[in-house]
């Protein structure tokens, strides 16, 4: 029976909505074919497809024993053969395109696709780079391997063409496919580029979509053949309007190496493989490592930030409640741009720890299934040997024990290598997990310091306000003191008869002025004693 392999074909829906239905159809291949759906006694019309078909999305077909665990060695031989620099003119590339399309062809923003299914932008509020804004003359993909180091190209394809620093002279897609422990870093790849890594490495087509659409949710998903991690760092450039803002990182862990994306510049990728340089003498280098080496290095990013939030924030707490005047003026700036700060390193590394959480239970049940089978080994292994003991064939005995034995070594390498990384991952935790509880310390005591701040401010208005009206007291009480005295002062200057007009001499002048002073000095004791002064 001809093996068939499914997949989907999105096509317009002549309705106003131009909803996309995805359709599965049979497409010959060497694939093995999924469990067929069976038809109800209802569906008798001819040529008419049961509804599962349509709806349900097979996963990838169980691996062939001739298969490579991670590669797709045909794909990848015919797309390092194919040289033509444009693949879309190709009217076979056209056919395929139109007969295996995927979810992600929905994010293909070189095709007139409707605005309402398009998704170059961010579910989250994040900015999204456009990867063809970037500089496509840089090199763009990085293999690595810690026996070979470094191999750089702007191209995917004339990376997989490039020749190793091996005795034997082999290409880059050669090692792919004989070595393991390697990593490809990948910067900004355009749609066509993520469809031919998809399909070369099997990555399902909701990995592609995440990373195409650029996701920002932090997150850890287990699939068939691979796991795929999102685990976001910021941006590290001080000097640029968007330091700090927030930047997805991908990484996609195979069996036999380790696939990265990003959408900008990051020190990551080149901090972890000068630390692989560095440790590759005294550690066995493993796809889980280098996760492990990714993440503690986006992970020790955050400490020199919150070293210098810390010291900020014990400058704002110190200084608060001493400076006065002028001096107050830049802390209210001082402690919004801090609050700022904070508030973005919360949701940095909020997620982060429930990502590596995933990550230690994933190792942990995987050394449990490895232990599990090592167990199960054993016992067939003692039950071969009592069968010998009573009269069946020993060397069949001996071998079976031998295939035993000779399969449980390895496997008890990799429950170490997964026990070593689950460690090295809780100690990743541990860090998370202190980072956390001191941004929060820290956004408690920048909220308090914000109180006293507005505190101390209502204060210095209400000691001003006091201040005012004492003054006004004062002032009122001597407007009270002069008016008598203005009284009798004008009455001089009136063309009225006053005392003492007739006589030649002041005397009466004097005695006024003398009731006057008396006056003023009997008012100001009354004001000292009731307050006014």
């Amino acid at each position: 029976m001809e093996d068939e392999r499914f997949h989907a074909r999105p096509f317009l829906a002549p309705s106003v909505s131009q909803d996309y239905v995805l359709q599965m159809e049979p497409v010959d291949s060497t694939a093995s074919t999924p469990p067929p759906v069976p038809t109800t006694s209802t569906d008798t019309t001819k040529g008419r497809k049961n509804s599962a078909d349509v709806e349900v999305c097979y996963p990838y077909p169980t691996q062939r024993p001739d298969q490579h665990s991670t590669l797709e060695t045909e794909v990848l031989k015919s797309y390092i053969q194919n040289t033509k620099d444009d693949e879309t003119s190709d009217p076979d590339y056209k056919l395929e395109r139109q007969l295996t399309a995927k979810l992600d062809d929905l994010l293909d923003s070189g095709q007139k696709a409707p605005s309402s299914a398009s998704r170059r932008y961010s579910f989250y509020g994040d900015h999204v780079r456009d990867p063809s804004e970037v500089n496509k003359n840089i090199d763009r993909y990085t293999f690595y391997s810690a026996e070979l180091g470094s191999l750089k190209h702007r191209s995917f394809r004339q990376l997989l063409m490039m020749k190793a620093p091996t005795d034997d002279q082999e290409t880059v897609a050669d090692l792919l496919m004989e070595t393991t422990s390697w990593w490809i870093d990948i910067f900004a790849p355009s749609n066509e580029e993520m469809r031919i890594i998809s399909k070369i490495f099997r990555i399902h087509p909701l990995t592609t979509e995440d990373i195409q659409a650029q996701e920002s949710r932090e997150k850890c998903e287990i699939f068939q053949n691979y796991m795929f991690i999102s685990f976001r760092s910021f941006n590290h450039d001080f000097n640029s309007p968007e330091y700090l803002e927030a930047v997805n990182f991908y990484i996609v862990i195979f069996k036999d190496g380790v696939l990265t994306f990003r959408f900008q510049d990051l020190p990551h990728p080149h901090n972890v493989r000068r630390r692989i340089h560095q440790l590759k003498d005294f550690i066995h280098v493993t796809p889980e490592w280098i996760n492990y080496a990714l993440i503690d290095n986006v992970t020790d990013s955050f400490a020199p930030l919150i070293q210098h939030t810390e010291l900020e924030v014990d400058s704002i707490d110190d200084l608060v409640l001493v400076l006065n005047g002028s001096e107050q003026n830049d802390m209210l700036r001082r402690i919004g741009s801090c609050r700022k700060t904070v508030m973005q390193l919360l949701r940095l590394l909020g997620p982060k720890a429930d990502v590596v959480r995933s990550l230690i239970k994933r190792y942990e049940d995987k050394a449990k299934e490895i232990n599990y089978n090592n167990i199960r080994l054993r016992e067939s292994a003692a039950t071969n040997g009592n069968t010998a003991a009573l009269g069946t064939t020993t060397n069949n005995t001996t071998a079976t024990a031998a295939t035993a034995g000779d399969t449980t070594i390895p496997e008890q390498d990799e429950v170490k290598v997964h026990h070593e990384v689950t460690l090295y991952l809780g100690d990743i935790q541990d860090h998370i997990l202190t980072m956390l509880q001191n941004v929060n310390h820290y956004d408690l005591i920048l909220g308090r310091a914000h109180r006293n701040y507005l505190g101390q401010i209502s204060i210095e208005l209400s000691q001003a306000g006091n201040t005012t009206n004492e003054v006004i007291n004062r002032l009122t009480f001597f407007a009270t003191v002069i008016v008598p005295l203005n009284l009798v002062g004008g009455l001089f200057g009136m063309n009225v008869h006053v005392p003492g007009q007739n006589n030649d001499d002041l005397v009466w002048f004097f005695w006024i002025v003398l009731g006057m002073l008396l006056y003023v000095v009997a008012m100001v004791a009354v004001g000292k004693r009731t307050g006014f002064l």
